[in-house]
């Protein structure tokens, strides 16, 4: 059953202009991650300037969307893993609805599932705008073995070439893009995050015991259970893992009898962020720009991540987080007893780091190339 926002303008909401451009979102993940931050990020970026409306999934995005004043519609969620082709469908139909209906301009697209519904965009004259978060990724997959994978891949990676503009989030996925897109197309508006309010230098001296800090969803392929058997080899340290996930279970198991805490998900991290003596990301990738590894490296928090691609761009190759080798676990624990033990080179890129997402990874640097993307300005 489909369920709509009310009309009525909450405290919170921040009004349009009158006849303001209208601008549909459309998101239909099945767990609140990344895509769903960044959504409600942008919302705050377009919401003074542009009409919004919504189709989402999840009910919690859909709540704090609809706070702000966006007219929202939400696909039931469901759990059964197939059930995201059913909320495809269900979008397919409502969609030249909505077009129609509401004479929406321009649609905002995230993520494999909502690519394909660029031709019915297409068709009906409107401009679409694709996010694209991640890699294609149709080498890793075979259809025979994984066509739950495979195919949404492929379908997006074709339906992709319908779109009026394709954002990527990183120079990392900006090159992946222009292999497969019309340069013309292509535009780079990296992540951002929302600084804290400036306050007073971080010190980056560690007490006796050391704190470190992992915020993620749990999956395999985020790498914790590296950092998790890395603690075997460093006494005195103790991680706070800040997440949920399919994977949580067997992390839990792993972690018996180590000083690793579970905490779940946090709406807001920020308290674990100030507690931390390091932030480590071991992700194994495939990343578009972890918003986790920005919001620590804005808080100045010394970083620790893995050389995915991505990594090295925002770090600048090792300048403002240490680096360890993707997937080595000894690599991990070598690169995280040197920053231990050098106060200095914390220090350093603590600093570093705070700069550089000041500089190029914050809401004011991104607004710019939003409100020029959707001809706001």
């Amino acid at each position: 059953m489909l369920t709509t926002s009310p009309s009525d303008a909450k405290l919170e909401t921040v009004c349009a202009p009158l006849n303001a451009k209208r601008i549909l979102l459309v998101d239909l993940g099945s767990d609140y991650g990344g895509v769903e931050i960044y959504l409600d990020g942008l919302s705050d970026i377009l919401i003074s300037k542009a009409d919004l409306y919504a189709i989402c999934s999840l009910p919690r995005l859909a709540e704090q969307l609809s706070k702000k004043g966006v007219h929202v519609t939400c696909i039931p969620m469901l759990s059964f893993r197939w059930f995201k082709v059913l909320r495809l469908l269900v979008a397919l139909a409502i969609l030249p609805y909505y077009l129609v209906r509401y004479r929406i301009e321009a649609v905002q697209l995230n993520g494999f599932f909502e690519s394909m519904l660029l031709p019915i965009i297409f068709l009906f004259g409107r401009a679409g705008v694709y996010t694209m978060h991640l890699p294609f990724e149709v080498d890793l997959y075979r259809w025979y073995r994984n066509p739950a994978r495979f195919f949404p891949r492929l379908v997006s990676k074709l339906c992709v070439h319908l779109a009026s503009q394709v954002i990527c989030v990183s120079q990392t996925i900006g090159n992946i893009a222009l292999q497969a897109i019309s340069s013309r197309k292509v535009r780079v508006i990296p992540n951002w995050v929302s600084l804290p309010e400036a306050e007073s230098k971080r010190s980056c001296a560690i007490a006796s015991s050391v704190r470190l800090l992992f915020v993620g969803r749990l999956e395999r392929y985020k790498g914790l259970h590296l950092l998790i058997e890395a603690l075997r080899d460093l006494p005195g340290v103790s991680l706070t893992v800040v997440g949920d996930g399919l994977f949580r279970g067997e992390l839990e198991r792993l972690s018996t009898g180590l000083p690793v805490t579970f905490v779940g998900f946090q709406s807001n991290t920020a308290r674990f962020y100030e507690d931390a003596d390091i932030f480590v990301n071991p992700s194994l990738g495939p990343e578009g720009l972890p918003l986790v590894s920005l919001e620590a490296m804005g808080r100045g928090i010394p970083c620790l991540f893995s050389d995915l691609p991505v990594h090295c761009e925002i770090s600048s190759d090792g300048v403002a987080a240490a680096l360890f080798k993707t997937g080595d676990q000894r690599s991990l624990l070598e690169q995280l007893k040197r920053l231990l033990s050098n106060e200095t080179r914390r220090r350093q890129i603590s600093e570093k780091a705070a700069a550089s997402v000041q500089d190029k990874y914050s809401r004011q640097v991104a607004a710019r190339a939003y409100l020029e993307t959707f001809e706001l300005v």
